[in-house]
């Protein structure tokens, strides 16, 4: 008799197993268990720190573009169209960028470093790049009406058809650079070095070249009404003179 109960009891533990291992496998985990090792349930996204996930502090400009404010510095970039507007850059190194249509409107670029950089279409107006390194530079068609370039180095630059109306240019280094066409009405080269320069087709009305070194230089139908030549160096190395010293 005992026997057959044992046998019972067994027969009836047997037929439970399948169902104990069909809840096991099917009741879900909770949300606040902690996975085992080797889990298939995914873990919760880890929790950013705070600095990753505050708002951008300077709008929608790109990445590069930040990073270009942040660091002053990005060589050989691509940032055409880039919005620097009324920024300051000082000493920013920009050589050899491609800045085709960028914004630099009244952005202070004092000791910049934009040697080679492509500024084809550039807005530079009222720009301050006082002493800024721009030799080779493509300035093609840029616009740097009242832009401060005082003692600013623009050797073998090429300013083809800029606007350069009512720009200082005192004591710069136009060495060998291309003005074909450019507009340089009113302009300030005193004591500029133009040796070399192509300056034809040029529109120089009522520019100061006072104490300008022009030996070399290709002034062939450039317009020079009203513009002071005093003490000048002219294309054929001869000094001009047209008055009393002037500083």
């Amino acid at each position: 008799m005992n026997l057959q109960i044992l046998l019972s009891l067994s027969a009836v533990a047997l037929a439970t197993i399948p169902l104990s291992i069909y809840l096991a496998l099917t009741v879900p985990q909770s949300p606040f268990r902690a996975d085992s090792p080797g889990s298939s349930v995914p873990s919760p996204a880890p929790v950013l720190p705070l600095a990753t996930v505050t708002a951008e502090p300077l709008g929608e400009l790109s990445e590069l573009v930040q990073q270009t404010i942040r660091m002053k510095a990005c060589l050989a970039c691509n940032l055409g169209g880039a919005d620097f507007r009324q920024l300051d850059l000082s000493r920013v190194n920009l050589a050899n960028a491609k800045l085709i249509r960028a914004n630099f409107e009244q952005t202070q670029l004092i000791n910049a470093v934009m040697s080679g950089a492509d500024l084809r279409l550039a807005n530079l107006r009222s720009a301050h790049l006082y002493g800024a390194d721009l030799k080779q530079a493509d300035l093609r068609q840029a616009d740097l009406s009242q832009a401060q370039l005082l003692n600013a180095s623009l050797s073998q630059a090429n300013l083809s058809q800029t606007q350069m109306r009512q720009a200082e240019l005192r004591d710069a280094d136009l060495t060998a650079a291309r003005l074909t066409g450019a507009d340089l009405q009113n302009s300030s080269f005193y004591g500029a070095l133009l040796q070399n320069a192509d300056l034809s087709d040029a529109n120089l009305t009522g520019a100061d070249l006072r104490y300008a070194n022009l030996s070399g230089a290709n002034l062939e139908n450039a317009n020079l009404t009203g513009a002071r030549l005093d003490l000048a160096i002219m294309p054929n190395g001869e000094q001009s003179y047209t008055g009393q010293p002037e500083y």
